[in-house]
């Protein structure tokens, strides 16, 4: 059996019609899903990539058995420490154009998959099984794609499409609080600005959509799609204003780090299964261990539909910490305007990109929350 895993770095959980869009076309993504096992919880447990693949490539080469290739566009992951593990290592030339490229055929999405799916068919000759990792910068690189993509879903009185190249950025312009103010201030943001990067982003997702098309049909059509097991991710998300900001920052809310996981078995084992259960990221490396292994908890967990694998799950970026359970989303991060700590509660899953703080209003969920968070027994 081969592995076949894309993880696309910015991939918003919310731009999949699986995971709830209904604005932006994603046909062939959303036919993955209905193949696929799909987790509707998903999270990292950092917002550092470099940690992120530390948890992540933890497998075991004498135990998964395959010849292990890694196909990157991010420096920075082709160094990794742990890309050591991989047999061989491949980086794809980053984007480094000045203007959105002509056509989908010179996007980084389509050229990086287009050269993952020659390494993995140089591979139909090895004597082991394949697993080829590429992981492409994405959303939270530069952005290559066309303006004809971006013009898609774009209204009539809308404003234009973001035209750049580099990753937008776009927050509330800055209020200097008084001495008589002693909350937070909370400028708005211009719509008209997420508005355009709204747009860019979502032409994006299109084009990542028809890359991912070409890749998965060519995958059929050949020697190896029909032993071959493929994932799409992400590893981090974006912000598109959700909560005042817009572009790669890396803010402990659900738009950076709830993420889409998908794992589609060439037998059609777990398609249109959902997961409801919270899943962290760093739980992969136990699947792509035990991948041949139908005895695995992960193939008890899709068989049985299990609600609940982790009570909880522990998330840090910095000073910045948060709690996930089955029922809450805990944030507690030092507030910039004053000394002491800013403590958000929001209702898990109904307040899905938590807009409604609730801390107030439970002081003693919060109070458990806090010591969970730092319990070192969990």
């Amino acid at each position: 059996m081969n592995i076949f895993c894309l993880s696309i770095d910015g991939f918003h959980n919310g731009m999949i019609g699986a995971y709830g869009n209904s604005w932006i076309q994603t046909p062939a993504i959303d036919l993955l899903a209905s193949q696929s096992v799909l987790f509707d919880r998903c999270y990292v447990e950092t917002m550092d990539l470099s940690a992120i693949f530390d948890s992540l490539w933890q497998f075991q080469k004498q135990k998964i058995k395959m010849r292990t290739v890694l196909l990157t566009d991010d420096n920075d992951i082709f160094f990794h420490t742990k890309a050591n593990n991989f047999d061989k290592r491949y980086r794809l030339k980053p984007f480094e154009g000045q203007e959105p490229v002509s056509s989908l055929e010179e996007t980084q999405f389509f050229t990086g998959l287009a050269a993952a799916l020659d390494l993995f068919q140089e591979q139909k000759h090895s004597v082991k099984p394949c697993f080829l990792w590429t992981h492409l910068q994405g959303f939270r690189g530069r952005w290559d794609f066309p303006m004809s993509y971006r013009e898609t879903h774009r209204g009539e009185e809308d404003p234009a499409p973001y035209s750049g190249v580099e990753i937008p950025y776009v927050k509330p312009p800055y209020v200097k609080p008084s001495l008589k103010q002693s909350n937070r201030i909370v400028a708005a943001i211009d719509p008209d600005r997420v508005q355009a990067v709204m747009e860019s982003y979502s032409g994006g997702v299109a084009a990542l959509d028809h890359a991912i098309a070409g890749l998965l049909d060519s995958l059929e059509n050949g020697q190896l799609g029909h032993e071959t097991i493929f994932l799409l991710l992400s590893t981090r998300g974006f912000s598109l204003g959700e909560h005042g900001k817009v572009g790669a920052d890396n803010y402990l809310y659900s738009e950076n780090v709830q993420i889409p996981l998908l794992v589609r078995f060439p037998d059609g084992f777990g398609a249109a299964v959902r997961i409801p259960a919270l899943f962290g990221l760093s739980d992969l490396t136990g699947f792509l261990n035990n991948v041949s292994d139908k005895e695995s908890p992960f193939f008890d967990l899709v068989q049985e539909k299990t609600e609940m694998i982790r009570p909880q799950l522990r998330i840090t970026n910095k000073k910045e910490f948060a709690i996930v359970t089955q029922d809450w989303f805990f944030r507690k991060v030092p507030d910039g305007y004053r000394s002491d700590e800013h403590i958000e509660l929001y209702v898990k899953p109904d307040d899905r990109w938590e807009t409604n703080n609730v801390a107030d209003r439970c002081p003693e969920i919060v109070e458990e929350l806090l010591l969970r968070l730092f319990s070192k027994k969990n």
